[in-house]
């Protein structure tokens, strides 16, 4: 009797497998698809955005962006008296797409797909079951991995 119920204890469990593939649906692994999908909403902006609508303005309304990137973006725009670059690209001049370059943990690098030399560094953080952009450019981005 101990050996059955030992036994359809055991079939109730549920196997490593599933437990991986719970993992993955509740994003364990960072969702680095977020990061081309933001920086495209972001250069559509810059392009096309409401020229009303400041740079801030349009962070503060982004649900794939972590409060922490949104506090380190206006603290570092504050704290500049003038900015000759974008934080957010690092740089004056920007290419209009991306593809993945390479995945390290909660950061991914991007790379221009018409630009090759262009590589931008992104932080990724999990908030709940969501993955968010916690970090871009010169925001939240430590020098070495930039």
């Amino acid at each position: 009797m101990t050996t059955v119920l030992i036994f359809l204890c055991l079939q109730l469990l549920p196997s490593s497998s599933a437990i991986h593939d719970h993992d993955s649906q509740t994003g364990s692994e960072p969702d680095y698809d977020i990061a081309l999908t933001f920086l495209e909403s972001y250069i559509d902006f810059l392009n096309h955005g409401d020229i009303e609508m400041e740079t801030h303005d349009w962070i503060n309304k982004q649900s794939t962006v972590s409060e922490n990137f949104k506090k380190a973006y206006t603290s570092y725009v504050d704290a500049s008296e003038f900015l000759e670059f974008d934080p957010i690209l690092n740089a004056q001049d920007y290419p209009e797409a991306f593809d993945i370059h390479r995945k390290d943990g909660e950061y991914v690098i991007v790379k221009a797909k018409d630009w090759p030399e262009f590589k931008l560094t992104l932080k990724l953080a999990r908030q709940g079951k969501t993955w968010l952009i916690d970090g871009c450019g010169v925001i939240n981005i430590p020098e070495d991995k930039r």
